[in-house]
């Protein structure tokens, strides 16, 4: 592992426990009373799963970084490039970040998840493969926590916004994206945590 992903790995960790919009850090989201970890441990997850699948470094490094324009507050391209030092991560960063996420509407609210949701799929058609693989590894990892509560008893609408059918033909639509595209271990694992995702039933 090379400076460029130490760097990224220690800046994602920083970013993301002081400048998220709750002052005590960013966590997991879960139902009331389930552990809450760090959402550190997310983006290690994402990078650890782009690292076993053989991705550049500058690759593995947007890993760790991929939410900090999206969800930490302060920091846009131009500050991430000057802390990190490559435009390849940043632009990576910038192909998966989610569009319009904090751009409000026409009636002054956040645009709704269903059109910020079409804009990252359509966006992403047009991403370089190592966007997309970092996008496969993100999803796989939220596929894997949804899964894990959905396990312990609780249902999809205890934690997310949105229910089965929706969060369904998101994942779908994923899959078709990232089929060919992305290497063949992260397919992989997308498949098998979607697969599980499948069967549960709607909520």
């Amino acid at each position: 592992m090379n400076d460029l992903v130490l760097n990224a790995m220690r800046l994602a960790e920083y970013a993301h426990r002081t400048h998220y919009k709750d002052p005590v850090g960013q966590f997991r989201k879960a139902p009331d009373g389930e552990d809450r970890p760090a959402y550190f441990l997310h983006l290690s997850e994402v990078a650890w799963m782009l690292n076993e699948a053989g991705c550049a470094d500058e690759t593995i490094a947007a890993g760790y970084l991929h939410d900090v324009i999206e969800d930490c507050e302060g920091w846009d391209k131009e500050r991430l490039a000057n802390e990190i030092g490559s435009d390849a991560v940043v632009d990576l960063v910038d192909w998966v970040t989610e569009p319009g996420k904090d751009q409000m509407n026409n009636a002054g609210r956040e645009a709704p998840w269903e059109e910020r949701n079409r804009a990252y799929i359509q966006r992403l058609a047009d991403a370089p493969d190592a966007a997309l693989a970092i996008s496969c590894a993100d999803k796989t990892s939220n596929l894997r926590d949804m899964v894990r509560l959905t396990d312990k008893g609780h249902t999809l609408d205890a934690f997310l916004s949105r229910g089965h059918a929706q969060q369904l033909k998101k994942f779908t639509e994923l899959d078709a994206l990232f089929a060919g595209r992305v290497p063949e271990t992260l397919l992989r694992r997308y498949r098998e945590a979607f697969g599980r995702f499948q069967a549960i039933e709607a909520a």
